[in-house]
């Protein structure tokens, strides 16, 4: 029978397709290329080329970015090998994800599969099949179902991780993977309850709303940096010590130049602040959270600053205090560079063997 009058067009070009007459599926297409660069189109909408917008590979990379820092974090903790296992083949999965991702934005933008298999060092017949479009799209939707069913943290999440060590696996899980911006809420909730301030008495100082400081001392707001030096001045607390954790909760990766005592300088004012968000634990729970692995009598010259252990026991320490050891790594790399850059006596007599004392005459 006729069709009812509807006319259709062709889903990539616009062009009016005939009429079919009969049961049957109705074309959307002029022909099986034109299907084929309408599927690349929406592709290409999909992962954000040409726009501004984050593409899927940046994302997956956002993603990797915090397996692999969980993986660091779970070797310094010294957890069993079949959680390390687990996390190792997470970041596998992840990097797997990744490149399925850029390879299928390469293929949009026009990249041949000759072009793919010199880049990823395969035969063109081995990216073909490895990257087809059919296997990348289940791999990615899999991935994304997989993501909706495992959320990330509550923000509430760290608030509760402070007093005692018979926590359970739950809570020191929770508190391994807890975010930069809920340590820094933690911090500033730790500096609030030392004050005794009431909510309402900072958001009077602030000419801000209690339910808005309420949401930034609970992680679920963000602040910005004048407002953490505003509060920390209302609460009588240095805001240097809250800076390393405010950058890293905006995603501020990269350090103004700076010598090797200021460098110190800010790693013992983030180490402070990261203690302040855990609630200042003793030298004697840090060494227990540790395993042992820092020494008692070595943690409080490291958190005022007279000295830099060796990488082992500095990382140990802040995951012992809830932190991610890889947002201090390049700090204390930047440490030890400046050291062997530098020819100034003065500061080659403070930065020294494997734990580096730094007493400092000002």
């Amino acid at each position: 029978m006729p069709g009812n009058g509807a006319k259709r067009a062709c889903g990539f070009c616009g062009t009016e397709l005939p009429e079919v007459i009969g049961p049957g599926r109705r074309r959307s297409y002029c022909d099986e290329g034109h299907r084929r660069q309408a599927q690349r189109r929406r592709e290409q909408e999909r992962t954000g080329v040409g726009d501004d917008r984050r593409s899927l590979g940046q994302e997956i990379a956002a993603e990797l970015h915090r397996l692999a820092g969980a993986l660091l974090e779970s070797a310094y903790r010294g957890e069993e090998l079949a959680e390390q296992v687990r996390r190792a083949r997470a970041v596998q999965h992840e990097v797997d994800c990744f490149l399925a991702a850029e390879v299928r934005a390469n293929r949009v933008r026009g990249a041949k599969w000759d072009d793919v298999a010199r880049a990823t060092n395969v035969t063109a017949e081995t990216a073909r099949a490895k990257w087809s479009s059919d296997r990348v799209r289940r791999m990615l939707d899999h991935r994304a179902l997989a993501q909706r069913a495992a959320p990330l943290p509550a923000p509430r999440a760290f608030s509760s991780l402070h007093h005692g060590e018979g926590r359970t696996k739950a809570v020191r899980d929770a508190e391994g993977t807890a975010t930069a911006r809920q340590r820094l809420a933690a911090a500033l909730s730790q500096i609030q309850r030392e004050s005794g301030f009431s909510i309402r008495r900072i958001a009077d100082h602030t000419m801000l709303s209690p339910s808005f400081i309420s949401r930034v001392l609970s992680g679920e707001r963000l602040p910005s940096w004048d407002l953490v030096c505003h509060l920390c001045g209302i609460l009588g607390q240095e805001p240097r010590e809250l800076r390393l954790l405010c950058e890293v909760a905006h995603g501020v990766t990269q350090q103004p130049r700076q010598t090797v005592l200021e460098h110190i300088a800010s790693l013992k004012a983030g180490l402070r602040g990261l203690h302040l968000s855990a609630a200042r634990p003793t030298p004697q729970q840090i060494n227990r959270r540790s395993k042992g692995r820092v020494p008692v009598e070595l943690v409080t010259p490291v958190l005022e600053g007279d000295a830099v252990p060796e990488w082992e026991i500095l990382g140990s320490l802040v995951t012992a205090l809830g932190g991610h050891a890889a947002d201090f790594k390049p700090l204390w790399e930047a440490i030890h560079y400046s050291f062997l850059m530098t020819d100034d006596s003065h500061v080659s007599g403070l930065v020294s063997d494997p734990t580096v004392a730094t007493r400092q005459s000002t």
